[in-house]
């Protein structure tokens, strides 16, 4: 999530489109550990490769790309420390302590002994009244995911819409991340082991969701889920274009869920939306303020 040309993904984090060559940082606490980054992210990677595979590939860039840090935290590394107490790899920080990559990542419990993820401070999942797996399970409940369902989920985040629809019996979960930081924080969250572990039923793929979904194919999928990060920091994932490439991948008689929040009544952001569901062909556009967003049926 770092450098030249920004692309912002779920849960408000963001990510360059390519790992630039340019020296980054990887932060945590008061350590700084300069990142070398070379080669192509792994969002690139082909469509035909495992989730566990393209997991695995992008973690082990991130940790090829990490050298030891200076006890300090600023200056360069200097190559003659051979501390292991302060080697720090992205395999062994630990999300409840934060860490940085361009912006600060951290795994937070909230109430009820649950996970939400923090980017920049700012909590990425609702908490009050309700744990945020059991608002997964209701926005998986609004587009019918049942036995046998095949399902679209754009924006993984810590997994939890995902596996909300695995354990509804989905047969299929596809499920979009731009960033593997996120799903490092994921694979840290006790509440998201099944996202790495459902036996088959949870295909992540790494990779900017605009892009991705041009390469599903048509009437793919009975259910989509949708949680974007806010209108002004992904405003391609509110796009006109998005949307027919939606309309495209989900059967006739399919569910799109979108989830909006409800920045208040003077906001035309959930006005706009509906009427682009519209344009592309979506009928019984309706508002959920139980899930704060928006349900559409493809006819």
């Amino acid at each position: 999530m770092i450098c030249s040309h920004m692309l912002y993904f779920p849960n408000g984090l963001r990510l360059d489109d390519h790992l630039c060559p340019k020296p980054c940082m990887l932060r945590r606490a008061n350590h700084v550990v300069p990142s070398r980054k070379s080669q192509s992210v792994v969002c690139g990677a082909s469509n035909t490769q495992s989730s566990k595979d393209q997991y695995e590939v992008a973690l082990s860039i991130l940790q090829s790309n990490c050298e030891t840090p200076q006890a300090r935290g600023d200056g360069p590394v200097d190559a003659s420390l051979d501390d292991r107490n302060n080697a720090e790899s992205i395999v062994d920080r630990r999300a409840e302590d934060g860490f940085f990559d361009g912006k600060a990542y951290r795994l937070v419990p909230v109430e009820g002994g649950e996970h939400t993820i923090l980017i920049n401070g700012v909590k990425m999942h609702i908490s009050m009244g309700k744990l945020p797996s059991q608002d997964a399970e209701d926005k998986a409940r609004i587009v019918k995911v049942r036995r046998g369902s095949t399902v679209l989920d754009v924006c993984c985040g810590l997994g939890y819409s995902a596996i909300a629809c695995a354990r509804l019996g989905a047969r299929r979960v596809v499920t979009l991340e731009l960033d593997p930081c996120v799903l490092e924080v994921a694979r840290q969250n006790p509440q998201s082991a099944e996202l790495f572990d459902s036996g088959g039923v949870i295909d992540i793929k790494l990779g900017p969701a605009q892009e991705t979904v041009t390469t599903l194919p048509d009437e793919a999928f009975s259910a989509v889920l949708h949680d974007p990060p806010r209108f002004s920091h992904a405003g391609e994932l509110y796009s006109q274009a998005f949307y027919d490439q939606i309309f495209r991948v989900l059967k006739c008689g399919g569910r799109f869920f979108h989830y909006t929040g409800n920045p208040g009544s003077r906001s035309s952001i959930p006005k706009g939306v509906k009427e682009r569901l519209i344009r592309s062909g979506f009928v019984n556009v309706k508002w959920i303020d139980k899930c704060q967003g928006l349900m559409a049926v493809k006819p």
